[in-house]
């Protein structure tokens, strides 16, 4: 009989320290480089003044956002791609990771404001400047 409470007693012993941890688990949040690199992200809106005008760019210019997408690796390189048409080139974060330069150091050299950087969406902004025009925040929207 006391070898059974015994073992009874080592049993339940075994349990409780194997179940318990001298680590503290810590789940680690992605780096802003793991989101923006995980996967490729595809165009889903384009806004400015605070409006959705995609469909103007579709019908003023032919430009469908929705075939646009954007794979960004960690190596600092990434691949713009619009139909059948794509371009290279090289990003690196700036301003503790609100900025995007795209393209440093050459004259396509030019840097987008990051709004919003989740593991489904991606909201750059930039300013485009026109000769005789103030300049127009344009914010382009990506998901995946």
């Amino acid at each position: 009989m006391k070898i059974q409470k015994l073992l009874t007693f080592l049993f339940a012993l075994l349990l409780v320290t194997s179940m318990t941890s001298c680590d503290k688990d810590e789940d680690k949040e992605p780096s802003n480089t793991d989101l923006l690199t995980a996967n490729t992200w595809t165009g889903n809106s384009l806004w400015a003044f605070g409006n959705d005008i995609s469909d103007l760019f579709l019908e003023e210019l032919g430009y469908d956002i929705k075939k646009n997408t954007v794979k960004f690796d960690k190596a600092g390189k990434y691949v713009d791609s619009y139909e059948r048409s794509s371009l290279n080139g090289t990003w690196e974060f700036a301003n503790n990771d609100k900025s995007i330069i795209f393209d440093k150091g050459t004259e396509d050299e030019y840097t987008a404001k990051v709004l919003r950087l989740t593991d489904t969406e991606l909201r750059l902004e930039q300013t485009l400047e026109f000769e005789d025009d103030e300049p127009v925040a344009l914010e382009v929207r990506y998901t995946r």
